[in-house]
This record gives C-alpha cells, structure tokens and sequence, in this order.
C-alpha cells in the first residue's frame, strides 16, 4: 500500500513544491473547497471524437475566446452576423468571477487603475459607449462613473516583509531614489497601448530589465526581490526574464511621479468590464462551447465546436475568424498557425478566494503585497476596502503566480485542494497575527494554466496579423505582443477588426 506524504505547514514547503504530488494530507478543516479549472480539456477533445455532428450553420464572422479581447471585438461588430464562442461556463477567461451566498468576488484580474484618458483615443472611446467612463468639465478629465468602485490612495496597498510592514515593496533608501529618478525620465514616453511606443524606445525591448539596470545601479538582492515581486504580479515574470521595455513601462506609463492614482476594483474585478461588453448583445454570445479545428475553405473557413452541454458537434461556416483564445491552442485547432506563438511562455496562476465570517480589525488595505519564503505567493486583496452588498462577510482573495515549469503539476490542484488552501491560510495567519481558521466559510481556487504571457525580450511590438497566412483570421489577445493588462486586451480586439476588414 502506498503510504502518503503527511506535511507540516509550518515547513518551508512552497506550493511548487506541493503541486509536485498528489500525495499530500493535512489537518482536516470545517470549510469546503471547490476548484474551477479548464485543465482537462484535453480529455473532452479526445471524447469529442465519437460526438454527433448536429447541424451545420453560417455567419459571417466567428470569435473564439469570450475574454476582454474577444468581447472588444464583438463590441464593434453589434448588429452584424457573428457568433462567439467560449470554452468556459461563464464568460470572462482571466477576468473571470464568482458568486457565493450573494457575495461577488473575482477570480482573475480585480482592479484597472483610475486614469482612463491614458489608455488611447480608441479604448476611452468603447468604455465611453458603454457608459463607463464619463468626462468631468470641472476636473477636465476622464473618470469612472461608478465612483463607488474606487479604492482611495491612501487606503490602497501596503507591504508585508517577513513580518515588518512598509508602505512600499521596495525596500526605502537611496538605491529607491535612484531607481525611480531613472523611471521618471520616460515618464510621458511609455504609451498605452504598448504598439504606439515611439521606435526610439523600442531598443529597450532588446534586453532584460535586470541587465538594463544592471548598467546603471549597484543592485542589491532585497532590491531585486522587490523587482521581482512587481514583474511576477503584473507581467508573470522576474526582472530577469522580463524585458527593459516591460519593466520600465510597468513603472513609467503611470502618472506616478505628478499626481496621486486611484484604484478602480468592483467586487466582481474587471469582470465588471465584461458584463458591460456582454450586455449590449442579445444574441450571438455562446459559452461552453470549444473551438475544435479551424479549417480553410476557399475564401472562408469551416470550424467544427464542441457543444461541450449537448456532447455535439456544430460545424461552422465563416467567412471571417478573429481568433481571441489562448494561442497555445492553436497547436490543436489551426496547426499552421502555431508557429507564429510557439515561442510564446506563459505564467499560470491559482487564485484562492476566501470568504469569512468578518472579525477581523478595519478598515484594512486593499492590496497586501507580501514577502515570503514563497515567491510565487503575491499576497491578498481585501474586499473590506470595497463597495460590497452582504453585511458580516469579507473575501480574501490571494494570488500565487508560478513559473512555466508548474503548469503541468496543476493537474494535481483537485487532490490537494485541502493543503493548497491550509498553506495558504498559513501565510494570511501571519499578516493578521492571529489564526483566522475559524472565520473561513468557504473556499474556492481558480486554476489559470495560461494566465499571463510572459513579455521577455523580443516579445513586445510584436503583432501575428503582419505575418498571419490566412487574410480573412486574425489575431486578438494579449498573447499576441500586448502587455496583460486591461486596455491592451481592449485594444487588441479593436484592432483585429480593422484587420479583418482590411
């Protein structure tokens, strides 16, 4: 009989190393955990194999990928003939969200920073349509209209190093100084979205971030701890593997140095966004349905969709694809395609929701940025600082970002969803100094395998629809040269229409 590996959370084990097997056990906990992942698509295309065809159908346009970029798309495409198609229950993708007992949370990507009018003529233009956005005379600027959904400055993040509290992740001195008077000369230089970055900066994109600061600072290791906590949360990378143009947009194209951002975070996260881009369609949007295989046919395309609810089989005619979903894929569903992103690395991600009983002190800070023996662990939200709707109830939402190498071990998350969650409660124990087992209701994990591409050198200003073989498909996505934020994601779908149409 196989014996199983007992651990001791107050061990130095980290969750790579826990993903590494199924084998774990722990103390037993009153709470549940439930786990969504899309990680065994695999086994759903194999059994695709014996579904029915059920009908045939036309349209003029097919977009695959329900996420920000794929709604982009489809937002300028209302009133025409097109369909979506999403392998999830729920649109989203990384922007995804979750309801429990009334309280909304997010399972992905949770806040846009508050300064829309940075994020180009086209981008404001959609979330204006949308009712977004609004322009204040007074202020002679752009603003969110839910004002309610802004995180204040001074209530937005603080830092936790081992069990010290500071304002910032990088560590203070003059080392800091020097830094941030570097990031300050590209200030104004750094534009959104990223392909509009003059060429004379595009040098930058050439090398890593660690080696361009290399050449400029006497850089010591808490120091690039620090770097490395920013590029891992927002890029998926280190300061090593990012590239210079990633890591000093990361710290230059917000307006940091001349005035005070706010942050814009709904309890459902930038799953705000997607039910605004969603609601303005009646029909055409389809969820759990997987794009299967992409085909050409003369001057359009057949496309065979998995009904992942019927176990059927619907065969597509397009005569126009802009393809939205994760490019890794494409090595199943458009084979000839797949060379163009096979260089392509992708950090996945587990995100573990909290939902508790609240007695815990307030106000608290929204983002809690901590340093631990894990670097993949990047800390917690905290839904205190949020406009919520259900009294006495408070989400945790923590993050891990892991390295590409882990993507396969999250098959295992489901076998150790228990200890996944007990080490994860280990280190908010540590931040609130108190064991908060107690409080826990309810814990749910998302598992992101490709949440984030990772911008390394060379990877930026880089778009696939310059080279793409097929005229009539496109490209959208952050996966395609974008930074994974928000507004490239927006942007990118705008742009794969004016591909399409062009």
């Amino acid at each position: 009989m196989k014996r199983r590996k007992f651990i001791q959370l107050s061990s130095l084990a980290t969750l790579p190393l826990l993903l590494k097997s199924c084998d774990w056990i722990g103390a037993g906990s009153d709470f549940e955990v439930t786990v969504f992942t899309d990680i065994h698509t695999g086994h759903l295309l194999f059994e695709s194999q014996h579904y029915p065809l059920e009908k045939t159908e036309t349209t003029e346009t097919l977009i695959v990928g329900g996420g920000i970029a794929g709604l982009s798309a489809a937002s300028q495409l209302k009133g025409k003939d097109f369909m979506l198609c999403e392998l999830s229950d729920d649109l989203g993708g990384t922007s995804s969200w979750h309801e429990y007992n009334g309280v909304t949370f997010a399972q992905g990507a949770h806040y846009d920073l508050a300064y829309p009018a940075n994020y180009g003529d086209e981008v404001l233009g959609l979330l204006e349509s949308l009712d977004i956005v609004e322009y204040q005379k007074w202020k002679d600027a752009w603003s969110f209209k839910d004002s309610q959904y802004i995180v204040t400055h001074r209530r937005k993040s603080q830092c936790f190093d081992h069990g010290v509290l500071r304002e910032e992740v990088l560590p203070n001195g003059t080392l800091r100084e020097d830094f941030y008077k570097i990031m300050s000369t590209y200030e104004g230089f750094m534009t959104m979205p990223t392909r509009l970055i003059d060429s004379a900066y595009h040098d930058l994109n050439r090398v890593s971030f660690i080696d361009f600061l290399k050449g400029k600072l006497n850089l010591s290791p808490e120091f690039i701890r620090g770097l490395d906590y920013h590029m891992l949360d927002d890029w998926g990378g280190t300061a090593s593997q990012v590239s210079a143009l990633a890591g000093v947009h990361y710290f230059a194209c917000r307006p940091y140095y001349s005035q005070v951002v706010d942050l814009f975070s709904p309890p459902q996260g930038n799953g705000y966004f997607i039910e605004k881009m969603a609601a303005v369609h009646k029909e055409g949007l389809f969820t759990k349905h997987l794009v299967k295989s992409i085909v050409e046919k003369d001057d359009g395309f057949e496309v065979d969709v998995i009904d992942i609810e019927r176990k059927a089989i619907k065969r597509i005619n397009a005569d126009k694809v802009i393809y939205a979903g994760q490019k890794h894929a494409l090595k199943y569903i458009l084979p000839d395609q797949y060379s163009l992103f096979e260089a392509n690395q992708y950090a996945p991600w587990l995100v573990l929701n909290f939902i508790i009983n609240d007695e815990l002190p307030r106000p608290g800070y929204w983002q809690n940025e901590m340093l631990t023996e894990d670097q993949t662990f990047m800390g917690f939200v905290d839904s205190d600082m949020q406009q919520t709707t259900v009294a006495g109830k408070r989400v945790l939402t923590a993050y891990y970002c892991l390295p590409p190498e882990s993507r396969e071990d999250l098959r295992n998350v489901e076998a150790n969803k228990q200890v996944i969650a007990e080490k994860t409660l280990e280190y908010l124990n540590q931040y609130f100094k108190r064991d908060i087992r107690s409080l826990v209701e309810h814990v749910y994990i998302k598992v992101m395998g490709h949440a984030m591409p990772i911008p390394g050198p060379g990877y930026l200003l880089n778009d696939k629809n310059a080279i793409r073989k097929h005229k009539n498909l496109t490209f959208a996505g952050v996966d395609n040269g974008r930074l994974p934020l928000l507004f490239e994601a927006v942007d990118s779908g705008l742009e794969a229409v004016k591909f399409r149409k062009g």
